[in-house]
């Protein structure tokens, strides 16, 4: 029986964070504080060529996490961010004898600390502006453990938010993010992320949104390994639906749910988040 492999999505699962704050700075001397709970599973398969594939009775991959992202404005420009998770997953394949192999592994996985700034404002409506961050491990990197690919990395992306005040999309609000990810070892991987969001408001305290995003990563090495995190070479595009509600000025909860709807290389998998949004 062939063994089927599935890809471990944790980027996908630190990629849930709301994008409430995204290219918007979050003011002098104020913070933003997120913790929130995700959840990812997968059951089918896309091959190298992106050819879908059925489970095998038994197989696949289910991950819940934890994750905690904090924001704090140094000037009314520049922004630190750091952002962390905590997951607990579980992943079984069909070995080549027709045997459930399983595996469990559960931790802090990568911490990704870095500064956004503001290029330029249009009005104080719109927002350009672009972030740098450090990819650290939290775990031991001697070992071969399913928390992520254990070694350094670093990330630089654009990003564009704004409001619309006039025409059809009137007080509807956008986010638009392009990226670039490199880990530091001769493997890569080098990965290319993108992001596109519109929000619309449900009367004072209600709003809803839609997003298109996904990653392109590649590298030397396309094997895949039941140690499904260390998977290197594959692509995926996701769709979210999210609703949030504002409970006072100071704090709001927001749900968002996914799908993958195309890939290589990894899992067709669904999930949701539950992020609960501190200002303070």
């Amino acid at each position: 029986m062939k063994k089927t492999y599935l890809i471990v999505l944790l980027l996908v699962l630190a990629g849930t964070i709301n994008q409430a704050f995204a290219g918007w700075p979050i003011g002098k001397y104020r913070n933003v504080v997120i913790p929130s709970f995700n959840y990812y599973s997968s059951q089918d398969t896309w091959t190298s060529t992106g050819q879908k594939i059925k489970g095998e009775p038994g197989a696949g991959f289910t991950s819940y996490s934890v994750g905690l992202y904090v924001g704090y404005g140094i000037t009314r420009r520049l922004d630190a961010i750091v952002n962390v998770i905590a997951p607990q997953q579980h992943s079984a394949y069909r070995n080549s004898l027709g045997q459930l192999v399983q595996s469990t592994s559960q931790g802090i996985g990568d911490i990704q600390a870095g500064l956004s700034y503001n290029l330029v404002n249009f009005g104080y409506k719109s927002f350009l502006s672009v972030m740098g961050s450090a990819i650290i491990p939290a775990y031991d990197t001697t070992y071969t453990v399913a928390l992520g690919y254990a070694t350094y990395g670093a990330e630089l992306k654009l990003m564009y938010s704004g409001g619309i005040d006039n025409g059809i999309l009137k007080h509807t609000y956008y986010n638009l993010e392009a990226g670039y990810r490199h880990y530091f070892d001769v493997q890569g991987p080098n990965v290319l992320i993108y992001t596109a969001m519109l929000g619309v408001p449900l009367g004072k305290r209600n709003q809803a949104g839609v997003e298109v995003g996904g990653q392109y990563s590649t590298s030397v090495n396309k094997s895949f390994n039941p140690n499904l995190a260390v998977n290197r070479d594959f692509s995926f595009t996701k769709v979210s639906l999210d609703y949030g509600h504002t409970f006072t000025r100071r704090y709001s909860v927001f749900l968002t749910g996914f799908y993958t709807l195309i890939g290589r290389n990894t899992g067709q998998g669904y999930g949701g988040s539950v992020q609960m949004i501190f200002k303070l």
